[in-house]
Formats: structure tokens, sequence, C-alpha cells
């Protein structure tokens, strides 16, 4: 598909057909274009728990304020950042050139370590980015998505053994579409959402 038809054709979408099964396979291979994903350093700061047991969605779906489409859906994914991510990075870099290693590992561990808000914002930023990849690849594979940020974070936490270091970002579901969703809500302007060289400059005109 048409890189401009999936933007205009994904929607976010809470009807699923029950029925119809994504598999392990196919998953794979969606994530393998996840993966690639920009993060900042590289960290790929991102986790993500596929849900697809009927008995553990419906448990989902009690931490989701009971939204029919976490049951419904082929695989309900909690969206996860990594707090302490910064922490991997010479794990991530043991294969660049030596030099390379030297002075970036140091420079991650001192940008990040003992600045907790910046961790936080960092995970969020780089989760929320694999988690449009996710959407856009679905959506090519004629999959529907919904992102989703009405849950309990505490409850999904527990349920899906989170530890310390891992923050539930948002949960996405995915399978096979049911019924056609609404009509699209109004969009801003371009001209309203951006603005040229300063934030009190002009708008650009479409």
């Amino acid at each position: 598909m048409e890189f401009s038809n999936i933007i205009q054709q994904r929607r976010s979408v809470k009807s699923y057909a029950p029925e119809k099964e994504i598999t392990d396979a196919e998953l794979a291979e969606l994530f393998q274009e996840v993966i690639l994903t920009p993060s900042s350093f590289n960290l790929q700061h991102w986790m993500f728990i596929a849900v697809k047991s009927p008995e553990n969605k419906k448990k989902l779906k009690e931490a989701a304020w009971n939204q029919q489409q976490v049951e419904d859906c082929s695989v309900a994914l909690l969206v996860c950042g990594k707090l302490d991510a910064y922490k991997d990075a010479a794990e991530i870099y043991k294969n660049a050139p030596q030099q390379v290693q030297d002075n970036v590992v140091p420079m991650i561990n001192n940008f990040y370590e003992g600045k907790e808000q910046l961790q936080r914002d960092e995970a969020i930023r780089s989760a929320s980015l694999a988690a449009m990849t996710l959407m856009y690849a679905a959506k090519n594979r004629g999959w529907a998505t919904g992102p989703m940020i009405g849950f309990d974070p505490e409850a999904a936490s527990k349920l899906l053994k989170l530890p310390e270091n891992y923050i539930p970002v948002m949960l996405i579901v995915m399978g096979y579409q049911k019924d056609e969703p609404r009509s699209r809500d109004g969009r801003r302007s371009i001209e309203e959402v951006v603005k040229l060289d300063s934030i009190d400059g002009p708008g650009l005109k479409a």
C-alpha cells in the first residue's frame, strides 16, 4: 500500500472480529519493521507485551474499564517504556568501533544518570514513536489498530508483571475491523498547527 494511503486510511478502531487470529509468525514479521523505529542514542527504550490468550485479554479488559475491544481484538499490546534504558548502552554499542564505544557510552551515562524526569520523558517519547510505527505497519497488512489511554496503569502493570524500571505508555488493540468507524472528527488546519520561524509567526499556507 502507498504510504500516503496508509496515513489517510488508518483509523482508531474499536470494533473487532473476535474469531480472527493474528499468528505469532505474522506478529514477528510486523515487529521486524517496528524495531527499526528511531530512538535517542539508539537505546530502543520500548517493550511490547502482546496479550493473545482469551483469558488474559479478559483480565486486561477489566483493567481497561471493561472496554470490549480489548477482549475482541486479536492482540492487545501494552506498550512500555524502559526508564533505565541508558544502562544498556554498552551492550547496544558492543559491535561499534572501539573509538565510538569509548566516546558514546560514557556520554550516554552522563546524559541520563540521576535525571529521573529525563529518563521518563525519553521512555515515553521512544515508546510512542515505536507505537506509531506499529500502527502504520499494521495498517499496511490490513489490520486495524486503536491506541488507548483508557486503562488503569497500575492494574495493567500488576497483571502483566512489569518490573519497576518499566512504565506503561499506552495500550494498543489490534486485529480485524468488524464495524466501520464513524466519520472523522474535524482536524485543525495546517495554518493553525504549523508556524513559521516562531510560535507567533505566520501559519503555513496549505
